[in-house]
């Protein structure tokens, strides 16, 4: 289940519980004349996302997206940090 909750003006958090895992998810959006997404699930909740960020604006308009990808995860395996975003 996805929500969305504007935190101040034009700043949304989407929040996506995952049952299964009892975990939650949270992107937040800017709205601005350059909207920035900043994005902090797996792949596999991209449409959720998608279809949160669609109740607030036109996808297409979003300029920015910014991503986390913890250390760690870069250099577990011997991973580059470019092999370890391309698994996010």
């Amino acid at each position: 289940m996805t929500t969305v909750s504007e935190i101040a003006p034009d700043l949304f958090r989407i929040s996506t519980f995952v049952k299964e895992f009892d975990l939650q998810f949270n992107q937040f959006l800017v709205r601005d004349d350059e909207p920035l997404l900043f994005h902090t699930g797996p792949r596999a909740m991209f449409a959720a996302g998608r279809d949160a960020v669609a109740t607030l604006l036109n996808p297409a308009t979003v300029k920015w997206i910014g991503a986390f990808v913890e250390v760690s995860m870069a250099l577990s395996g011997r991973r580059s940090c470019s092999e370890a975003i391309s698994l996010v």
